[in-house]
């Protein structure tokens, strides 16, 4: 979040997104009042899967169970609202289109929280038997301790 925030400050008339996850976004919460106050137009797309997301890849990436990386995140959406920003919150995928429509022809600054599935596997840009591996390893041991 801070770079987009550098960048809109240099051009205004450029349009500035930043793509960012949950836990990013609540490590640099402060950021958002930023943009408010200096009225930067950026447009924070927030991937709110309750989740560390890069931390759990990590682990699964390892063959490890998800452990410590489970967010209980207050709705993104009414937090930035109470900041200054527009912020709509998308909760179905036919939400999504529209949402950010809105948001990109929004003059000022606005975050868009789109609540995603937290079981939803991120791969890594290039993935190779080493990363399924490990998933496979993460997963099946995932589902053994669920029966426990």
């Amino acid at each position: 979040l801070p770079q987009p925030l550098g960048l809109q400050g240099v051009d205004r008339q450029r349009t500035v997104v930043s793509l960012s996850g949950d836990g990013g976004l609540m490590m640099l919460l402060s950021d958002l009042r930023t943009a408010v106050t200096y009225r930067l137009p950026v447009k924070i797309v927030v991937f709110n899967n309750g989740s560390l997301g890069m931390v759990r890849l990590k682990h699964e990436h390892g063959g490890l169970t998800r452990f410590g990386t489970d967010l209980d995140n207050p709705d993104l959406a009414a937090v930035a609202a109470s900041m200054g920003l527009a912020s709509p919150r998308i909760e179905a995928p036919r939400q999504l289109e529209p949402g950010l429509r809105w948001a990109m022809n929004h003059e000022g600054p606005v975050l868009v929280d789109a609540v995603t599935n937290l079981n939803e596997i991120a791969l890594p840009p290039k993935t190779g038997v080493s990363d399924a591996w490990g998933f496979a390893v993460a997963k099946v041991t995932e589902a053994v301790e669920s029966v426990r």
